[in-house]
C-alpha cells in the first residue's frame, strides 16, 4: 500500500507479507528526486533492529528497477538482498 503526503512531498510504502497477511509492516518513507526514489524505515529481523531501504529507479523509461537492502549498523553499510528489473509486457 502506498500513500502520498502533499505537504511533505513524501511517500509511505507499506508491505503486506503473504506469510502474515493480517499485519502490515512498518512503512518505508521517502521521496523521488530526478526519477530515483529512496525510502527508509526501521524493522526487526530475527529479533534484531535493522534499517531497511528501498530504491526505485525510473530513469530508464522502459526498464525501471527496484532494490531492497538491510543495514545492521544504522545505515553505514547496506546489504542488497532483492533486486528487480521491470520490462514491458508485449502482446
Amino acid at each position: 500500500m502506498r500513500s502520498y503526503d502533499p505537504d511533505s512531498k513524501a511517500w509511505s510504502i507499506w508491505w503486506l507479507d503473504g506469510r502474515n497477511p493480517s499485519v502490515l509492516d512498518t512503512p518505508v518513507v521517502g521521496k523521488f528526486v530526478d526519477g530515483i526514489g529512496c525510502f527508509y524505515g526501521n524493522k526487526t529481523l530475527n529479533g534484531h533492529p535493522i534499517k531497511i531501504r528501498f530504491i526505485w529507479n525510473a530513469t530508464h523509461p522502459t526498464r525501471p528497477t527496484w532494490e531492497q537492502a538491510f543495514s545492521k549498523d544504522d545505515g553505514i553499510t547496506w546489504e542488497v538482498n532483492w533486486e528487480m528489473t521491470f520490462t514491458p509486457k508485449h502482446p
